[in-house]
């Protein structure tokens, strides 16, 4: 089998577009990305190994022509096993075209995306959807890797009738927690310890695991952590307009090689930023690295099976 697939993308949909992508392969792909300097290696590394996963889908992120030029044997035999992706965050003209496959542009506005993709469903199912229904979907949909099977789910669910409404949405796609954890880390950042504790409370009431919890203030705090040492740099910048000048450049100057960029805060939106920098200021490097180190070691107790993990979340909540 060939299997090789080109998309044109951007650096902000990057991580998203390869999930959605990968889908076009396997059901539950298991996805490998070669980016940066380790390229090569990783392409390497696969097409030498006897033993891949059917399921394996090799991400190959942004390669120069002479990763291409280097790389082309190793890619003809990874795409006679495996899904291989090639994503371009820019357009790369001929560069693409010269790898064969089918090359796809995607679009770059995260809305417009989504919109698409649910009419391009719909459609080929003779289904309609409601504008409100739409805008509970994505409300409630937030990782598009999924959207694609809450809207089968839908479309079974709908039988005879041609337009899928509100109450469908409601009666079948479940809600996820995301909007009730950013209300938790914005009681965090307003250090108001009673509402914190009512929120965490709820998500654990109603299904949110712990690891799910922590692992999502892991990752605020790594970002708030960015913050402090962006301040320097934004002192001047109250309002978000300045602010957002000042961030651009100074992202500029940063150079973050990763397929993890949600962790990092050149990566985020800058009105996002700007309100992380905010958050950062009412607290202080000390406060942050200790909540830090207590997420951390809280980490290895909750993995390890501790009874008392409910609790110790508490207390760490509390403390800051």
């Amino acid at each position: 089998m060939n299997k090789l697939l080109v998309a044109v993308g951007s650096k902000e949909n990057v991580i998203e577009d390869i999930h959605v992508l990968a889908r076009r392969f396997h059901d539950h792909p298991g996805i490998v990305i070669a980016q940066g300097k380790d390229l090569r290696q990783v392409v390497i590394e696969k097409a030498s190994n006897l033993f891949l996963a059917e399921e394996l889908v090799m991400a190959i992120v942004d390669p120069t022509a002479q990763d291409v030029t280097a790389l082309r044997s190793q890619i003809d035999v990874l795409k006679e096993r495996v899904g291989i992706l090639v994503y371009f965050t820019s357009d790369a003209g001929e560069l693409a075209e010269s790898l064969g496959g089918k090359v796809i542009a995607l679009e770059k506005d995260r809305e417009k995306r989504i919109r698409q993709r649910v009419l391009g469903v719909l459609k080929a199912n003779g289904k309609k959807m409601t504008d409100k229904a739409f805008n509970l979907l994505t409300s409630r949909v937030r990782d598009e890797s999924i959207l694609e099977q809450e809207l089968l789910k839908l479309i079974g669910y709908s039988g005879d009738r041609t337009t899928i409404e509100s109450r469908d949405i409601r009666a079948v796609v479940t809600e996820t927690h995301e909007e009730t954890l950013m209300a938790l880390f914005d009681a965090f950042s307003r250090m108001d310890k009673k509402e914190v504790l009512a929120i965490f409370e709820d998500l654990l009431e109603n299904g949110q695991h712990l690891l799910a919890i922590h692992s999502y203030l892991v990752n605020q705090m790594r970002l708030l952590m960015q913050a402090k040492d962006l301040e320097p740099f934004v002192l001047d910048a109250k309002a978000y307009p300045a602010f957002a000048a000042e961030f651009k450049r100074w992202k500029n100057r940063v150079d973050v090689d990763t397929s993890g960029r949600k962790r990092y805060l050149p990566y985020q939106h800058p009105y996002y930023a700007f309100k992380l920098a905010g958050t950062s200021r009412k607290v202080s490097r000390k406060n942050l690295v200790e909540f830090y180190d207590f997420l951390s070691s809280l980490d290895v107790k909750i993995k390890t099976g501790t009874k008392q993990d409910r609790a110790l979340m508490e207390y760490g909540l509390l403390k800051v």
